[in-house]
């Protein structure tokens, strides 16, 4: 859906800032939608109609718009700065899609291999006689759930699991210690708090809420914690990098700093947001490539077992005769 929703927001900044009215805006890109998107972005117009505001309208359905949206869209709508709001939330959707995708592309294959391998692996049982139809399907199935079962396991928790606590953090530690791939989630929190910093910023809102609000965009508790004291500082009348951890990198913090120091916050952040991105990015398609080589290991390691018990079984058939 994140690439629906960034065509959306792309289509309502154009129209936007061409200058046609919000309803008129809402109701022609309502009409290049579909599905679920479209109820909603229906229902949205449905109510601006009604005289709801757009973020109003859009806080309706949370499990829809993210948290940065609603910010983001309600700083926006009280600056008059929608136009460039939607254009930046475009933006944020397109990269967020671009790195799914370098990682399910990077999935594609393997899984089609374990898949194959599934099938291939009970069939010298199913050719001996050792076992019928039933007992095929059954060992095809008991092979897929030993890989399929876990990886469900994972996104469920991932998932359903509470957005802040203890179990949460506990989630989150043991995420940014996957090699890889926790380098990458820790890079790809620093760019989501940037991002929605120089966004809330460059709507205009206050400082001190932009530090607030921002800690909660990151989607990891323990990247959050690293930023969280800058709003305290920033209401101490202090600069809001004093809050920061000294455990955030040491060129973050100085090029936070100096832009903090010569009135550029909003060029620093931006900047900031796009080193981290594509620090992210980088390490997921490292990530996107070593994966595949994992599973290809784990096949492997599974087929020369399945060869070994079936050549095991063989070996004690003959002996018998």
């Amino acid at each position: 859906m994140s690439k629906d929703i960034a065509t959306a927001y792309h289509n309502l900044s154009v129209m936007l800032d061409a200058g046609m009215p919000v309803l008129k805006c809402l109701d022609i890109t309502t009409q290049g939608l579909s599905g679920r998107l479209k109820s909603v972005f229906s229902a949205l117009t449905k109510s601006v109609s009604q005289g709801s505001t757009v973020p109003e309208a859009m806080a309706k359905y949370p499990m829809v718009f993210a948290p940065l949206d609603l910010m983001l869209i309600e700083a926006a709508d009280i600056s008059g700065n929608l136009p460039q709001s939607f254009n930046m939330l475009s933006q944020w959707y397109d990269f967020c899609n671009k790195i799914k995708m370098t990682i399910l592309s990077g999935l594609m294959f393997p899984f089609a291999v374990l898949n194959v391998a599934a099938l291939v692996i009970p069939l010298p049982a199913l050719f001996l006689a050792q076992t019928g139809i039933v007992g095929y399907l059954t060992a095809v199935i008991q092979t897929l759930a030993l890989f399929y079962i876990p990886a469900a396991v994972i996104l469920v928790i991932s998932y359903y699991m509470p957005k802040a606590g203890i179990l949460r953090r506990g989630l989150d530690i043991i995420t940014l210690k996957i090699p890889l791939l926790g380098q990458a989630v820790y890079h790809i929190a620093i760019t989501r708090y940037c991002r929605a910093f120089y966004m809330l910023y460059k709507a205009g809102v206050p400082i001190i809420q932009c530090a607030q609000k921002s800690p909660a965009i990151t989607g990891n508790s323990v990247v959050a914690a690293l930023f969280e004291g800058g709003a305290q500082s920033a209401k101490n009348g202090n600069p809001v990098y004093e809050g920061f951890s000294r455990k955030l990198p040491p060129e973050f913090l100085d090029l936070w700093k100096i832009g903090e120091e010569v009135g550029k916050l909003e060029d620093v952040t931006k900047r900031l947001g796009d080193n981290a991105a594509y620090t992210a990015q980088c390490l997921f398609e490292e990530f996107a490539k070593w994966l595949p080589k994992i599973i290809y290991f784990v096949v492997a390691a599974f087929i020369v077992f399945q060869i070994l018990k079936g050549a095991a079984i063989i070996s004690t058939t003959i002996q018998q005769f």
